[in-house]
């Protein structure tokens, strides 16, 4: 019950207070250039789902949280394989683990972030994927891939997976929505740039 009730207050914090708008502040802060993957089906499905989740008029804060939120609400963490007969440890095996993503709706957190990364760098945000270990809910570290949006020097932790465990299919608390490594101390440990997606 208490982290039902701390996800509810998150949830408001997120949508009504200076949390939000610092968030906002923080995204629309970035300049922004729009970047493709190197494989063509990714930027097919990358493009496709924006064209379904983005609006008119939406500002870089609205549409980082679509693509977070899309993410959270229509996929879910499962043993995801296939490559659709891709090969892996390529160049493009990010790309392509997003594009498995967007298509299928069910992978583990390489899944989710490189479709994360994927979906951001074709708004214009230098977003890349980090490896490296987060805690557990039953205590210690495992290893684990998420990402950052790097904003004027600043890393912010972007990390839909772990939201989505948190959440259960409840309501999302966003607690690793565009925080610094000094916000959320103890989080993640031993982390370095991930070779899916490397910073622009």
């Amino acid at each position: 019950m208490k982290k039902f009730l701390m996800s509810v207050a998150l949830m408001i914090m997120l949508s009504s207070s200076a949390g939000a708008s610092d968030f906002r502040a923080i995204l629309n802060s970035a300049p922004l250039t729009p970047t493709l993957t190197s494989f063509e089906p990714c930027n097919e499905a990358v493009q496709n789902t924006l064209a379904r989740i983005v609006k008119p008029g939406m500002d870089t804060y609205d549409k980082v949280k679509v693509c977070y939120d899309y993410l959270i609400e229509s996929c879910m963490y499962g043993d995801n394989r296939t490559m659709h007969g891709y090969p892996i440890d390529t160049p493009e095996e990010g790309a392509i683990l997003a594009y498995c993503m967007l298509n299928e709706h069910v992978g583990a957190c390489d899944h989710y972030s490189c479709a994360f990364a994927a979906l951001v760098r074709a708004i214009g945000l230098n977003c890349y994927t980090i490896y490296g270990q987060t805690t557990r809910a039953d205590g210690g570290y495992t290893g684990h891939i998420w990402t950052v949006i790097n904003i004027d020097g600043i890393e912010y932790v972007f990390d839909p997976q772990i939201d989505d465990n948190i959440a259960r299919g409840g309501p999302t608390g966003y607690y690793r929505f565009c925080v610094t490594y000094d916000e959320t101390p103890g989080t993640y440990a031993d982390f370095y740039n991930n070779h899916y997606f490397q910073p622009l």
